[in-house]
């Protein structure tokens, strides 16, 4: 049923105001973010399960995605004040994703740490955007992923200096961090996760595998930005048993609709 045009346009323009605080300040306005967030939404394909009236953690999605863009275009711009702009909300963007990170409990533990990767990582971004061509990724829609990543390695790398043993348990950490977060009256599942639904589902299904490395795996790939090769030393495997617990894994889960949905979600 598709609800009063008056309800969806508030929708949309909550989903731009969220999506502009978070990571677009300066650089794009709610009423031309709002305009492209319904021009999306309404040049989507219709599937046969999903109502006329958009969910808000679509248009949340749809926004973040356009604010995505001008961010990557911003950083990459040859003007000065655009520039110190866009890295200004990049900052704040980074700095409430690493404060919700599985990193977190151990940066907290060093005075300075957490802002040593913040910098660390923003350094890396910034050179990449002074390129010529700028460096980046394919799509610049995933120009926030593609920073989270960049940071979250950072502070891996930070992590693995901190612990004697190689093999650190990356089921303590997932579990250490979402029991922080849920204790917090102010969480707002949004800066972890694009929305609570998305978050319980990946969250669920990975602790319900009884395979510990099936978890660890898991854990590392779709939490905490690792790719195979950090999987592996951390684990301390090879990449082929990294490539194989993943598989294994992942066909674990296929019969659960929910969850693939999840995770096809939470890649795009």
């Amino acid at each position: 049923m598709t609800g009063p045009s008056g309800d969806l346009e508030s929708c949309i323009r909550s989903a731009a105001e969220l999506a502009i605080r978070r990571c677009a300040q300066g650089l794009l306005t709610v009423e031309t973010l709002s305009a492209r967030t319904r021009e999306e939404w309404e040049a989507l394909p219709s599937l046969p399960f999903q109502e006329d009236y958009p969910p808000q953690k679509l248009l949340n999605r749809i926004a973040l995605r356009h604010c995505s863009r001008r961010l990557y275009q911003a950083c990459c711009s040859p003007d000065v004040e655009t520039r110190n702009c866009a890295f200004e909300n990049l900052y704040r963007y980074l700095t409430q994703k690493l404060q919700y990170s599985p990193y977190a409990p151990t940066l907290v533990q060093y005075e300075g740490a957490a802002a040593d990767v913040l910098q660390q990582a923003l350094a890396i971004v910034q050179n990449a955007c002074a390129s010529h061509p700028p460096n980046g990724p394919d799509d610049p829609a995933a120009f926030l992923k593609w920073t989270m990543t960049i940071l979250f390695r950072q502070a891996y790398a930070f992590a693995s200096k901190t612990v004697q043993e190689p093999a650190v348990s990356l089921d303590a950490q997932y579990e250490a961090y979402t029991e922080k977060l849920e204790a917090r009256q102010d969480y707002d599942p949004e800066a972890q996760f694009d929305s609570q639904e998305l978050q319980e589902a990946l969250k669920n299904a990975i602790l319900s595998l009884s395979n510990k490395r099936y978890r660890q795996v898991l854990s590392g790939t779709y939490l905490a930005g690792m790719d195979e090769r950090e999987l592996a030393t951390l684990l301390g495997v090879h990449v082929q048993d990294v490539y194989l617990w993943r598989y294994r894994a992942l066909k674990a889960l296929r019969s659960n609709r929910k969850v693939v949905e999840a995770l096809r979600l939470w890649l795009r």
